[in-house]
């Protein structure tokens, strides 16, 4: 794992920007896989300032939350639409989702699955870092699950939007696997926010362990990690 260390979350990401226009310069119609949430955020916002040079790539969506509809406001469907593809003119014919309605979970597993193993692998894939240490919704456990898959919800996942608890049942997210994640030919990997300090440190450490799933990148062999210093609490 290659880690960066930048001064602020602009610097991150612009430079995450930069990293992906150099996979794009290489190869224009990647197979992207996109995290949603306030880490990549920048990152996209950098990127629509060139949608030409992004524009040919196909979009798959790594996760996303049970117990909430498609449409929802806080869903991220919603926010790839919004942040991803309106932003870059990426059409819909190139754009791989799924629904979590639990009466198509199964199905939509099967066919993510499917998809990746079939068209993958993913050229590049970004991963945010959770409070827990999880990447995706590979959630911290005795074990984790190698393909697409249902996964609970940890507390520390869900706090933030009292809806993910609303449900029932409990909440859950389906999301891409450990496979998928390790067979990506390029991983970046943002780490900003507060409250992840604890996660940070066992990343650091370099010891690899399911109850941080964030510590299996130490076994890819292109990761480029870029951490927001203000992220570290010093």
């Amino acid at each position: 794992m290659n880690i960066h260390y930048l001064n602020d979350y602009e610097s991150l990401s612009k430079q995450a920007a930069d990293i992906v226009e150099q996979e794009a310069s290489k190869k224009s119609n990647l197979l992207f896989c996109a995290a949603t949430g306030n880490s990549p955020t920048g990152m996209y916002a950098e990127m629509a300032k060139k949608p030409s040079v992004f524009g040919n790539m196909t979009i798959v969506k790594m996760d996303e939350w049970g117990i909430i509809p498609l449409e929802h406001p806080d869903s991220c469907e919603t926010y790839i639409q919004t942040h991803i593809l309106g932003p870059l003119h990426i059409p819909e014919a190139r754009y791989i989702t799924f629904d979590t309605a639990s009466e198509k979970v199964d199905q939509e597993c099967d066919r993510m699955e499917n998809y990746i193993q079939e068209q993958g692998p993913m050229d590049v894939i970004i991963l945010g870092l959770g409070k827990n240490g999880h990447i995706a919704f590979n959630e911290p456990g005795e074990f984790l699950e190698t393909g697409f898959h249902k996964n609970l919800l940890e507390p520390a996942t869900i706090q933030h939007d009292p809806n993910l608890a609303k449900g029932s049942e409990p909440a859950y997210g389906l999301c891409i696997g450990m496979q998928g994640i390790m067979q990506s030919k390029k991983v970046i990997f943002l780490i900003t926010g507060k409250g992840k300090q604890e996660a940070i440190q066992q990343i650091l450490e370099r010891r690899i362990t399911t109850y941080c799933p964030a510590t299996f990148l130490w076994m890819h062999p292109n990761v480029d990690c870029l951490i927001d210093m203000s992220s570290l609490g010093q």
